[in-house]
C-alpha cells in the first residue's frame, strides 16, 4: 500500500499544480482540495492493486495492465458523467486524470524497486503535504483572463457630488459651476 499511496501523493501535488491554470467548470465543487483526494484515491487503488499482484515473477505486467483497465474506464466514465452535469467538466478532468494515470502507474512500480528503504511514514509525509498543498490553494481559482486589466470606469456619469457646507459656492461662479479648490 505504502508504493502506491506515496506514488498517489506525488501525483496529486503535480496534478494540483495543473490544475490551477485550468478553466474549473465549478470552482466551489472542482478545486485543488478535490484533485489533491482524486490524486490520493487513485494512489490507495494503486497501493491495492499492487499489493495484489504480491511477487510474481511478472508483477510489472499485471499491475500494469490492471492498472489500466480498472483507471481508464474509470475516468472516462466519470468524464462523461460530469460532462453531463457541468459543461466543460471533461476539459478539466482529463488532463488531470492522465497525469494521475501516468505519474501513480509509473511511480508506484518504480518506488519499491528503486526506493526498498520507503516506509509507512514516508507515505504519510507525502499524504499531509498533499493535503497542506490542496487546501491552501482552494482559492487559487482560474480567472477570465491571464492579462493585467484596469477595473471598469466608474458607472457615475457627470460632475461629482458637491460636499456639505460648499453649496455656497454655486452662487459665486457664472454658470452654476463649482471649483472644489474654491
Amino acid at each position: 500500500m505504502t508504493p502506491g499511496l506515496t506514488a498517489g501523493s506525488i501525483a496529486a501535488i503535480v496534478a494540483v499544480l495543473a490544475s490551477l491554470p485550468l478553466r474549473s467548470p465549478s470552482d466551489t465543487l472542482l478545486n485543488s482540495a478535490s484533485v489533491a483526494l482524486a490524486g490520493l484515491l487513485a494512489g490507495v487503488v494503486a497501493g491495492i492493486i499492487w499489493q495484489i499482484v504480491g511477487r510474481s515473477d511478472r508483477r510489472y505486467a499485471y499491475f500494469g495492465g490492471a492498472w489500466a483497465v480498472i483507471f481508464i474506464p474509470a475516468a472516462l466514465a466519470v468524464a462523461l458523467i460530469g460532462q453531463a452535469q457541468l459543461d466543460n467538466f471533461a476539459a478539466f478532468a482529463l488532463p488531470l486524470a492522465a497525469i494521475v494515470f501516468v505519474v501513480t502507474g509509473l511511480l508506484t512500480a518504480a518506488l519499491p524497486r528503486y526506493c526498498p528503504w520507503l516506509k509507512w511514514w514516508g507515505a504519510a509525509i507525502a499524504v499531509g503535504l498533499v493535503i497542506a498543498a490542496g487546501l491552501s490553494l482552494v482559492g487559487q481559482s482560474d480567472q477570465e483572463s491571464g492579462e493585467l486589466q484596469l477595473p471598469p470606469p466608474s458607472s457615475q456619469i457627470g460632475p461629482p457630488a458637491i460636499p456639505p457646507g460648499r453649496a455656497e459656492y454655486l452662487a459665486e461662479y457664472p454658470g452654476g459651476a463649482y471649483s472644489p479648490y474654491a
